[in-house]
């Protein structure tokens, strides 16, 4: 492989980059949280649904309702899914005696290990909970 040690530090600098946004992202209020992710959700929506805007008040609130779930949980798997990949790729780069098996096994330690603290973190946050649910995610 070419140049091993860009590679490792790249995955390493991703991880922290990865570990940091997830950290700022906690780091809002229940209400900012919520607004951005409104943003992406309304988004979705339009892109779902073409006649979206046509719908009526109601059937747009409810919709709306329906896939802010959906959004905010996806948004949270795709999260930790990056860190995973991230972390992989440093545990391959500076451990480079272990088996596949053993990088997996690590990275998915460490993401579930900040997943923990990402929880606990948001109790500590304003209108924020804690969800075994996203942990399991």
């Amino acid at each position: 492989m070419k140049h091993p040690k860009h590679w490792a530090r790249f995955f390493l600098v991703a991880s922290i980059v990865t570990a940091a946004l997830i950290f700022w992202f906690s780091s809002k209020n229940g209400g900012d949280s919520q607004a951005m992710s409104d943003i992406v959700t309304l988004h979705v929506a339009r892109t779902l649904k073409p006649d979206f805007m046509k719908m009526s008040v109601k059937a747009r609130q409810s919709y709306l309702e329906m896939l802010s779930t959906i959004v905010r949980k996806n948004a949270h798997f795709c999260e930790f899914m990056l860190l995973g990949f991230t972390l992989m790729g440093t545990m391959r780069f500076y451990f480079p005696r272990l088996s596949d098996g053993g990088c997996r096994s690590r990275a998915m330690g460490i993401a579930v290990l900040y997943a923990v603290s990402d929880e606990l973190h948001q109790l500590f946050i304003s209108e924020r909970s804690s969800q075994v649910l996203d942990v399991l995610i």
